[in-house]
């Protein structure tokens, strides 16, 4: 009884809120500042259709308040607009209705960069302002509704603004380990060039004695053919090991070169991975199949927002690469044949959603 409860519960979680947010089971906690709406019903007896109305509200209320945290930029304007609208109504039977405006403005932190919020947050005030003087509002429900507004609006765009500059710093670091990674590649490229540089010198000359001397010493000239096929495989050996490790892709080098790409043309990116190394052969898969996706992406979603989760639950890898794009379903191209190759080797597989935008879910076993 007590797992199955457990599991109802996280099944509904997932659905009241997305499953890469870092807030956990705070925004069920902030719903505790609901009570000083009842607070006004304990002074008189409400006649039914303020109970109603304010049951209906809530509701409506709750609803705004979780999609919410599943929007970014101007989408959550509506749901600020739409939370607003109903604190102006339930403000005809309960002036502790204030609390709304204080939802409203702690929102407003996800509308985009901190002059923008701020600017939202400026417009409710003005908004509070407005109301309590065309209705007559008492102080039970101004100043509450301004003071809060304030501080838990203001307080929500500093640490969200605190929070970005966490994650760079934090992109920054693991970028400057990428880039002495590369750095080591290119010294295996060049090391490559100058192997190729010497071998081909080496073969050429080979083989122009070999053919001066196959007309005068015969054996000799066989002894030069043989030393140059001896040669050439000792180059291969070397060219295939030094490619091996030029050509080697992690999911953590292809997640920076995806945010880089994405910045340069307007799309919001967001990615999670866990920091527990990732075994070599799935490191690389998943990698490819990032780099793929993200190229789609860019060639044909004609997408604002992307966000790729990777998480590990039951022994097994789920990777989602979501998208808002306007990507249709369709004959799969060659890219989405090879990410299903790649994945069908490591006994995984791979699915495609195209209902909400376009995502790509992979599950591969550990």
């Amino acid at each position: 009884m007590i797992n199955h409860l457990k599991k109802l519960a996280t099944t509904v979680h997932r659905r009241l809120l997305p499953a890469n947010t870092d807030i956990g089971v705070l925004p069920y906690l902030w719903l505790v500042y609901l009570g000083t709406f009842f607070v006004h019903f304990v002074f008189y007896d409400p006649p039914a259709w303020h109970v109603w109305l304010s049951a209906i509200g809530i509701l409506f209320f709750l609803i705004c308040y979780f999609r919410a945290y599943w929007t970014s930029g101007t989408h959550t304007l509506f749901y600020i607009a739409a939370i607003c609208a109903i604190g102006t109504v339930l403000t005809l039977v309960n002036p502790g209705a204030g609390v709304f405006f204080v939802y409203a403005s702690a929102f407003a932190a996800h509308v985009g960069q901190p002059k923008q919020s701020l600017a939202t947050i400026a417009i409710i005030l003005a908004y509070i302002v407005l109301l309590a003087w065309l209705r007559d509002l008492p102080a039970f429900f101004y100043v509450p509704a301004l003071t809060f507004s304030i501080m838990i609006g203001g307080v929500n765009v500093f640490q969200r603004e605190m929070a970005k500059k966490n994650t760079q710093l934090k992109l920054s670091q693991e970028e400057v380990k990428r880039l002495a990674t590369t750095a080591e590649r290119e010294r295996i490229a060049r090391d490559l060039h100058d192997l190729i540089g010497h071998t081909f010198s080496m073969l050429t000359m080979k083989a122009q004695l070999a053919q001066k001397l196959f007309d005068h010493d015969t054996d000799k000239a066989r002894q030069e053919i043989a030393e140059l096929e001896q040669i050439s495989r000792s180059a291969l050996a070397e060219v295939r090991e030094a490619v091996t490790g030029y050509r080697q892709k992690d999911m953590a080098t292809e997640l920076a070169n995806a945010k880089t790409l994405l910045n340069s043309i307007e799309v919001d990116f967001h990615y999670h991975i866990p920091e527990t190394p990732l075994p070599a052969n799935i490191d690389s898969t998943l990698g490819f199949i990032v780099r793929e996706a993200v190229t789609n992406l860019v060639k044909h979603a004609n997408a604002t927002r992307c966000q790729i989760t990777l998480s590990e639950t039951a022994g097994q890898l789920k990777l989602t690469i979501a998208d808002n794009g306007s990507s249709k379903a369709g004959p799969e191209g060659n890219g989405l044949k090879g990410m299903r190759e790649r994945v069908a080797q490591l006994g995984g597989e791979l699915s495609l959603d195209h209902t909400q935008g376009f995502s790509i879910t992979v599950t591969v076993p550990l």
